[in-house]
């Protein structure tokens, strides 16, 4: 016979994983909307929901952190798992970004934190006018972008950096489950970018916009905030790598 507690420990997580399910479903279509043709949502659902119930079960009220915070952290990673098995993202892609990066980590070396398109490209050896068409190639998917780095946290958190972009009102999870150290790296690498640059990320990951939305609210293109996304991202990129490998 099953121990009663047992047996009400998992009905409270049956509906904790049904309520849930909803939020999971939300992560996997924005998502999927930033992949290639193809690719079915409901693969990082599955991943999500396993995902999910991990969350469930290793979370620590102690911690501080709110569910709803650790268990978004915990489906993001599992799908961002699914999508690094894959390996999905073409070469081109890559070698575009890890190119920009090191543009960026050159010429910081040269005291130039804030290059101009025309700087970046002359240190990429390309014209000027072929710079915008450059970033269009070397768009990052946003929530892969620091995968190059790896992890600041333990194998039981699977937060990314840039993951922990989140709402200044709200008690800080990477300070609680990283440590200070790691939040202090990121506020770093985030101040560093340009106020344009900085929005564009804000109103992406906290306010939840659209580029289209974004562009709207800033008056320029929806392709010229792609762009400044991708270039923003590769800036955060190049410096947290220096400070690691530092």
């Amino acid at each position: 016979m099953q121990n009663p507690y047992i047996q009400q420990a998992q009905n409270k997580n049956e509906q904790i994983a049904i309520e849930y399910a909803p939020v999971v479903k939300h992560i996997a279509l924005k998502l999927s909307a930033r992949l290639p043709s193809g690719y079915e949502p409901d693969d990082l659902i599955q991943a999500g929901m396993i995902g999910l119930l991990e969350a469930i079960e290793r979370f620590d009220p102690k911690r501080g952190v709110k569910f709803k915070t650790f268990a978004e952290f915990r489906v993001r990673g599992a799908m961002l798992d699914e999508l690094r098995a894959r390996d999905w993202i073409p070469r081109s892609v890559r070698d575009n970004s890890s190119k920009l990066e090191e543009a960026y980590s050159e010429l910081r070396a040269k005291n130039i934190d804030h290059p101009t398109d025309k700087q970046l490209a002359k240190q990429l050896d390309i014209k000027p006018k072929e710079f915008p068409a450059f970033l269009d190639k070397a768009k990052p998917i946003p929530l892969l972008s620091l995968d190059s780095l790896g992890k600041l946290s333990s194998p039981d958190t699977g937060m990314d950096i840039l993951e922990t972009l989140s709402d200044p009102e709200q008690e800080s999870p990477v300070e609680t489950i990283l440590g200070s150290e790691a939040k202090e790296l990121v506020i770093s690498a985030l101040e560093k970018l340009p106020e344009k640059e900085k929005l564009v990320l804000s109103l992406y990951y906290v306010e939840d916009l659209n580029l289209k939305e974004i562009g709207e609210v800033m008056d320029v293109s929806e392709s010229r905030i792609s762009q400044m996304r991708t270039k923003a991202i590769a800036m955060l990129r190049s410096y947290m790598k220096s400070y690691l490998e530092s």
